[in-house]
């Protein structure tokens, strides 16, 4: 079974439209799937409109909880209740296009542990503004050189796992944030799992420009996330 998750808070404006098209997607690979909708802490109508979808559509399964959790403690929630094959999430904005989906669920089928896109290997298509593509080229860059892992590209929505790498792995990844990303892959690495990174095209699609508050913030939280996960790494050395 492959289980596809949404990570959603306040995403009323882009979850209708990302359940439908991974529905669809998800249907056309011809297995079964649960496409799960983890939902938390949202202010503006999500956990509504992710009832209403869990009660449209069968294979889709709405998880709430009252308080926001980060990306990575959702979906640890989300993906400790279910058994599946493959496990896959994707940002509810489909930044990345969807016709790279099927290549994403194909890698884990082939045999790989963890597949990612990437907006920053040759051969990807990138429009977002220049501050936010800086920073995150500059921190991929850093990542690559404390770790050695040759991943371009570690922060993107648009990640699939084998159902062995995440029974493995999902309780040693101690990140609740969008330091969980960094986290798996350089863990999955570390521990001599199959991993592969593939380009793509994505969009933004959140907001034009990035306030120096969100700036500063996301650099405080992956910060703090290098220097927890190298002093673990070093311990299980």
């Amino acid at each position: 079974m492959i289980v596809v998750t949404i990570p959603a808070h306040n995403e009323t404006k882009n979850l209708r439209n990302c359940v439908e098209q991974l529905l669809q997607e998800t249907k056309n690979l011809n297995e079964e799937f649960r496409l799960v909708i983890a939902e938390d802490g949202s202010t503006d109508g999500t956990e509504i409109l992710a009832q209403t979808l869990e009660g449209m559509y069968q294979n889709v399964i709405h998880f709430h909880y009252p308080r926001k959790l980060g990306r990575g403690l959702a979906l640890k929630r989300a993906w400790t209740k279910l058994d599946g094959d493959i496990y896959a999430f994707i940002d509810a904005d489909l930044a990345t296009d969807m016709k790279y989906f099927p290549q994403l669920i194909n890698l884990i089928r082939e045999g790989n542990d963890l597949a990612t896109g990437s907006r920053y290997m040759k051969g990807a298509k990138v429009e977002r503004p220049f501050l936010r593509g800086f920073t995150s080229r500059v921190y991929n860059k850093l990542i690559r050189m404390m770790y050695k892992d040759k991943v371009f590209d570690h922060q993107i929505g648009f990640k699939a796992f084998s159902r062995r790498l995440i029974k493995d792995e999902i309780n040693n990844c101690t990140s609740e944030n969008w330091f969980w990303d960094t986290e798996i892959i350089v863990r999955s690495i570390h521990d001599k799992y199959k991993c592969v990174e593939f380009p793509v095209e994505w969009k933004e699609k959140q907001r034009k420009n990035t306030s120096i508050k969100r700036l500063i913030s996301d650099v405080m939280i992956h910060g703090f996330g290098i220097i927890k996960l190298k002093s673990t790494l070093n311990v299980k050395k």
